[in-house]
């Protein structure tokens, strides 16, 4: 058994009904969590008895937690009636936020001696006091409840990564969702060494790693490709993106509609693929004047012009079947343009792992807007829901993080 005493309650920020975080989310101190370790699974009979496969648990005392407006979308319009019973079982609270930093304080089942002839694939080699990196996966957090805005939290093990021994455990605050998701949305547009890319919204959270990871794939692993990252973001950021890879950077607060600079500039000399970090839908319905005809549109969505007003949503869910299913023709009312959409439901460990080999080797790292104390979780959502934040919204959940072990 795990050494560490089970932890009922946790201080959380905790929602009970469907709203903005502004009308729902309030700040306890009684939490209530599963105990820890979880119950075992009982065991099978085969060549004698032995335990049935259990999969490994951590319990992680939370260092950061990173903002992200898609789990503001599930507070707002998941109604209660749709929490599973765990969640029902402990009071019906749900906790926001997937991502987070924090430190391992115990592992269920104890991790087996290096000499043990037993294999468990599922472990992750993760021991108490080691820094990680994890992401809670919205089918996971919806059957449970947890989430990052916590102080303790427990969790299967294969959802967190251990930080690099050479970065800080608050350099990965806010990684894994906004670098996976930039990673599918380049894998889906196939760019390749020597692409022109335009990338749109290159400021933001997931712009910010747009840019990076379309930087190292047009330029090649060794940094000799002629490929070009051309950014959209305001004139205001337009220094920090070129830091962060951007060959050449246009100030949309220049130029509108926006899309008529692009095909300006572009129209001879069509892009190779278009990464929509914003979800400018307007962007894409032009698509077709400066983006190559196989060329791809990846976006990270489409931005609801009204905010998180239920008929402005559902609008832009409405646009995103539609540019995903409609057909390409013009003359059949299409852009001509394929379209394609990233869903970070699940990254997997794969992906996870890569992106923090990634930071590990300088070829990310995570922009901050702001950190913000435990106690001041609503002035953050204020600035996420801004749409105004350049990078990541961080919450300084417990202090000590960047003490843990690597």
């Amino acid at each position: 058994m795990a050494s560490t005493p089970a932890t009922s309650t946790t201080k959380a920020w905790a929602y009970t009904k469907a709203g903005l975080p502004g009308q729902v989310l309030r700040l306890t101190t009684t939490h209530p969590q599963p105990p820890f370790p979880p119950t075992p699974p009982p065991k099978k009979k085969g060549n004698g008895e032995s335990p049935a496969h259990q999969e490994e648990h951590i319990l992680v005392r939370v260092s950061y937690a990173a903002l992200n407006p898609g789990e503001v979308v599930v507070m707002n319009f998941i109604p209660a009636i749709f929490r599973s019973a765990a969640v029902k079982a402990l009071g019906g609270a749900s906790v926001p936020a997937y991502d987070l930093v924090g430190t391992v304080i115990d592992i269920s089942p104890p991790p087996l001696p290096p000499s043990s002839s037993t294999v468990n694939n599922a472990n992750t080699s993760l021991k108490k006091g080691d820094a990680v990196v994890a992401f809670l996966p919205l089918a996971y957090k919806l059957a449970t409840g947890v989430g990052a805005l916590q102080e303790t939290v427990a969790f299967p093990a294969k959802y967190a990564v251990r930080v690099p021994e050479n970065k800080a455990p608050r350099e990965a605050a806010g990684l894994l969702l906004t670098a996976c998701t930039a990673v599918q949305m380049v894998e889906a547009a196939a760019v390749k060494k020597g692409d022109r890319v335009l990338v749109y919204g290159g400021s933001g959270g997931v712009g910010s790693m747009l840019v990076q990871v379309a930087r190292d794939v047009v330029k090649g692993g060794d940094g000799d490709g002629d490929g070009e990252v051309v950014v959209v973001c305001s004139g205001r950021n337009g220094e920090a993106v070129r830091g962060m890879g951007g060959d050449e950077i246009i100030d949309y607060t220049l130029f509108s509609p926006i899309e008529d600079e692009l095909a300006r500039r572009f129209g001879n000399k069509p892009v190779d693929a278009i990464l929509d970090g914003y979800g400018n839908q307007a962007v894409y319905k032009s698509s077709a004047r400066y983006l190559k005809p196989d060329g791809i549109y990846s976006a990270a969505g489409v931005h609801s012009t009204g905010g998180f007003a239920t008929w402005p949503a559902l609008k832009a869910g409405f646009a995103m079947l539609g540019n995903a299913l409609w057909p390409k023709s013009p003359w059949l009312g299409g852009t001509g343009r394929t379209w394609k959409a990233a869903a970070m439901m699940d990254p997997g460990r794969e992906l996870m792992e890569r992106v923090v080999r990634m930071l590990a080797d300088g070829k990310l790292r995570v922009v901050v807007d702001s950190e913000w104390a435990f106690e001041n979780v609503q002035e953050a959502y204020d600035v996420l829901l801004s749409g105004r934040a350049r990078g990541k919204v961080i919450v300084k959940v417990n202090d000590g993080g960047d003490d843990a072990a690597h």
